[in-house]
């Protein structure tokens, strides 16, 4: 069994910003994850990034995921394979590592939308786009414009990167 620690984003571009923060700790491809959770289980919906860590790790991979803004931090033992947890079950509740109060943000697209007519009032948030400076993402050019989503999360940094090589060759 793996140690897992694991959040809630709202988007698959949120949560491939958060791996990239992992990736420059020195986590590899391989104990990154990002997964969608469909409505209809014991977890919310949105996108999962979880991530296998052993030791004190695990309390740095929750520090990025709550810096980066994850709802639903929490802590599973499970099978880890090939860079996937392996024996995900989106039916069984999450053991969270913090008690929240209130809605975690970003809150997934369709609770953003029901509760914005409430948010207009706060400073810094417009139709819910707004992020917070530590949210941006690491590098702006590493992102590809034409993304099929079916990259792993690590390939748009190697392209990225690639590149780079290329034209100072």
């Amino acid at each position: 069994m793996s140690s897992i620690v694991a959040g809630r984003f709202a988007s698959i571009p949120d949560a491939e910003e958060i791996a990239q923060k992992l990736y420059a700790r020195g986590f590899s491809v391989w104990d990154v994850s990002i997964m969608s959770v469909n409505p209809g289980g014991a977890r919310p919906p949105g996108v999962l990034l979880a991530t296998r860590a052993k030791g004190d790790r695990r309390e740095e991979v929750a520090d990025v995921l709550r810096e980066g803004g994850a709802c639903d931090i929490e802590r599973a033992s499970g099978t880890w394979e090939g860079g996937q947890w392996a024996d995900f079950d989106p039916k069984r509740q999450p053991k969270l590592v913090d008690t929240q109060e209130g809605e975690c943000w970003p809150a997934p697209a369709a609770s953003r939308q029901s509760g914005q007519s409430g948010q207009s009032g706060q400073s810094g948030q417009s139709n819910g786009e707004a992020r917070p400076a530590h949210a941006g993402p690491v590098a702006e050019e590493a992102v590809a414009v034409d993304s099929t989503g079916n990259e792993d999360p690590g390939s748009e940094l190697e392209h990225y990167v690639d590149r780079q090589v290329s034209s100072h060759s």
